[in-house]
């Protein structure tokens, strides 16, 4: 992913200063950044620094005062969304995003041959316009794409237009802020199974959980929640620098188990950064001591 053209040695001097970030009701965690840019909209509060911790690729954006991606991690959560899904699909042609103003996602999914469209659902136009100026190696051309579709407002709205003309989608990926606050009937069953209806078949959803070890309860009830819509759910963990823990996501569907996918990646996903066909198995595989909090049992408190 190239960097250079997201920093500038001007920008990068200002004076660091520590940025906190919370990772569950009890705990939290700080990098020294650089501030870049901060602006705020009438959804939230947008900032752009420099984190010298993660060197050249240290850029990173936040949304109300959490990290959101950096240019150094970001293709660790995007890719393990996006690839298995599609991968195990196969053939998925048209590919919803809901949030996802940063591209990150949009431009995984692009990477497949098969991907005809994709819809990009993010409420503030800020972001992408943000993304465009501060951080073009993040969404790395997706925008510009003539398969990608940025609708600006809400996730709920786009889906409930979408479920009255009869719309389908192979995949949706929500690409969203966490499961708290405007975002959390984002995360509940009822909304689970309206997305669940624009799924064509054989479709499948990718979403992020959170953090397991310092969220629990949270991402459980998440998973309960997914478990009381799809038939099958499986949970995956991978560590995320930018987010200070092992971070959970999960793909869901009717029928498609991602447990099933090629062996060979096409050429278009050979130059991956994190996901490959040799992990993709430690991906899914929880450990015995998250199995009270990603497995189907009530976790211990």
């Amino acid at each position: 992913m190239p960097a250079k053209r997201d920093l500038s040695a001007h920008e990068s001097a200002a004076a660091a200063t520590p940025f906190t970030a919370p990772i569950g009701p009890w705990a939290g965690y700080s990098f020294f950044a650089h501030p870049i840019f901060a602006v705020t909209t009438r959804w939230q509060h947008i900032e752009v620094v420099d984190l010298p911790a993660f060197g050249a690729l240290g850029r990173a954006y936040r949304l109300d005062g959490r990290f959101m991606a950096s240019l150094a991690d970001a293709h660790i959560c995007h890719e393990c969304m996006v690839h298995p899904l599609l991968l195990a699909h196969g053939q998925a042609c048209r590919v919803l995003i809901l949030g996802g103003g940063d591209g990150g996602s949009a431009r995984e999914a692009l990477r497949h041959a098969s991907v005809r469209e994709v819809v990009i659902a993010e409420l503030d136009a800020q972001v992408p316009a943000t993304i465009t100026q501060h951080m073009p190696a993040l969404a790395d051309g997706a925008f510009d794409d003539p398969r990608t579709r940025l609708v600006i407002g809400d996730a709920r709205t786009f889906v409930d237009a979408a479920l009255s003309r009869g719309e389908r989608f192979d995949a949706v990926i929500f690409d969203l802020t966490e499961a708290d606050g405007d975002a959390a009937t984002l995360h509940d069953a009822p909304f689970f199974a309206k997305v669940r209806a624009l799924l064509a078949p054989r479709g499948g959803i990718a979403l992020q959980l959170g953090a397991p070890w310092f969220d629990g309860a949270r991402v459980h009830r998440m998973l309960d929640a997914l478990r009381s819509v799809f038939p099958v759910v499986r949970p995956m963990t991978a560590y995320v620098p930018l987010y200070g823990t092992l971070w959970a996501l999960a793909i869901a569907g009717d029928s498609l188990d991602v447990r099933n996918i090629p062996n060979a990646l096409p050429e278009s996903l050979r130059t991956l950064r994190h996901y490959a066909p040799s992990r993709h198995a430690a991906l899914f595989d929880i450990p015995p001591d998250l199995a009270a909090i990603l497995g189907e049992t009530t976790p211990t408190r």
